[in-house]
């Protein structure tokens, strides 16, 4: 993978945020428990995919820039 390739990781992780911040202000919005319910599935599944994609990134930076010299062995 190359930088461009992170760039376009870090711009997914980005857009994750902004999608996950519009969930919690229709959370916010809910009127009924079980609407609150269903926003809070949906937010947990975002978060869920914002956590995979910032992994991504991580070790994809690892690969590209290196970084063994601050692991615990």
């Amino acid at each position: 993978m190359n930088e461009l390739n992170l760039s376009k990781l870090n711009a997914e992780i980005g857009d994750n945020c902004v999608f996950l911040s519009h969930l919690a202000t229709q959370y916010q919005a809910a009127s009924t428990p079980e609407e609150r319910m269903a926003m809070a599935i949906e937010m947990e599944n975002a978060a869920t995919m914002l956590r995979i994609a910032a992994e991504r990134l991580a070790t994809e930076t690892k690969n590209v820039y290196g970084g063994n010299r601050h692991e615990a062995n």
